[in-house]
């Protein structure tokens, strides 16, 4: 049952993955597959709301609570699978910040003979942006008040995915197009619009959908190298604010290769072009974006982790993108016993803002120490300490609101985020 359409859990963005622990898979009605997680964290963090000033910051214990469930099914050569992922978090001291988050997923797979497939992925997530994350980045308590962000800006997430394939399951390769619909909202913006109804129309202009085409060749060359080559198309439109509307475009090839039993390498490879429909004042851009992660393993109980990648995102403001260039290293060391690892992960990530707030440049490091335990195959325990800074450029970054736009709001750039967390994870 462990198929290609489990996987679609990890690719369509199912959050929540505290460790690899052992299935424990239970045959229920009609021969359904259930299997179920829950994971319990307590601990400690200095920033929760993103401040740049030290004195601003609030820093307070929390508890954290993420079930999950799924169940799968197969019928001859069809699977189907229905899952759920659940995000729960309570801030023992600054209660407006405590959020809670639901993802589903329902995914088919049919086999119309021996050469044709059709996959059917739906995908629904009830998230939130933290304060002073996203469209709040940067402000301070003050602003939250002013604006009346008194909680986690609340957001709805939606995708749904046909896709149709050529080829024999157990063959060489196979061909695959996709239609892809994607969608974001913002949920129980009330409060918002009952304190700030500038703040509310500017909230309502981030709000997209896009629809896509995906092309696919999947050739797996030899038993250790896959190559797969794409071609996408996004049309990504902006319900309140078409000055922001683009079209993309992905030529792209993606390589998974065992060197050798010791080095493996994922990577994805991209041109991408991406213009602006309506907007005369922002340039295109073209160029390449990558995804690079290679993993060596010199010996049994130790792992290096490389990985690399160049991406664009679309800013808050229109007028231009924005340029996000990571790079990073961990180490994993397995001690005296298989069960008890340690990892350290660090990642330093560049954002260039084109075209828009005059060449801000953001820096952020992230640098982890994870202690990790397989108490048994299907429990695990971890400790984690994790630092998160970012400096600016610039000191504040200014945006516009209101009906002519005319209205100046500041944010204030940059922060220093500490956290000590104890994890526990559980397969039921």
């Amino acid at each position: 049952m462990r198929s290609r359409l489990t996987l679609m859990v990890g690719l369509l963005y199912f959050p929540v993955a505290h460790a690899d622990l052992q299935p424990k898979q239970h045959i229920g009605v009609a021969g359904l597959d259930f299997e179920s997680q829950v994971g319990y964290d307590v601990g400690y963090n200095d920033n929760v709301t993103w401040q740049h000033d030290e004195n601003r910051a609030s820093a307070t214990n929390y508890q954290r609570l993420t079930p999950s469930l799924s169940v799968s099914g197969k019928r001859y050569e069809d699977q189907y699978l229905l899952a759920y992922t659940g995000d729960y978090r309570q801030y023992q001291s600054d209660s407006a910040d405590n959020r809670s988050d639901h993802t589903f997923l329902l995914a088919g797979n049919w086999r119309l003979g021996q050469m044709h497939g059709v996959e059917v992925n739906l995908y629904d997530a009830l998230g939130h942006e933290d304060r002073g994350k996203d469209s709040s980045e940067g402000f301070t308590p003050e602003q939250f008040q002013e604006f009346g962000i008194n909680k986690p800006i609340a957001t709805h997430f939606t995708s749904g995915q046909v896709r149709y394939t050529y080829g024999a399951p157990e063959g060489r390769g196979h061909a695959s197009v996709a239609l892809q619909h994607t969608q974001l909202r913002y949920r129980d913006l009330n409060t918002i619009h009952d304190t700030d109804v500038d703040f509310y129309n500017y909230m309502l202009d981030q709000e997209w959908h896009t629809n896509s085409l995906i092309a696919e060749i999947f050739d797996q060359k030899a038993k250790n190298l896959r190559y797969r080559y794409s071609f996408i198309t996004n049309q990504r439109r902006y319900e309140l604010n078409p000055l922001k509307d683009s079209n993309e475009y992905y030529f792209a090839v993606t390589m998974r290769n065992h060197f050798t039993s010791q080095i493996e390498v994922n990577a994805y490879l991209a041109w991408l072009y991406k213009g602006f429909l309506n907007n005369p004042d922002s340039s295109p851009f073209s160029g390449l974006n990558w995804d690079v992660d290679s993993t060596w393993t010199p010996l049994k109980q130790i792992k290096v982790n490389l990985h690399s990648s160049k991406t664009i995102k679309d800013p808050s403001d229109s007028g231009g993108y924005t340029q996000v260039m990571t790079n990073g290293l961990s180490y994993e060391h397995h001690w005296w016993v298989d069960r008890f690892s340690t990892i350290v992960d660090y990642s330093h990530i560049t954002e260039s803002y084109k075209n828009e707030s005059d060449g801000r440049r953001d820096k952020k490091n992230l640098l982890s120490l994870t202690f990790n335990y397989d108490f048994r195959p299907s429990i695990n325990f971890k400790l984690k300490l994790q630092w998160d800074t970012l400096h600016s450029n610039k000191k504040t970054d200014v945006f516009f609101i209101g009906p002519d736009n005319d209205r100046e709001v500041d944010r204030t750039l940059g922060y220093d985020d500490s956290a000590i967390i104890f994890m526990t994870q559980v397969q039921i």
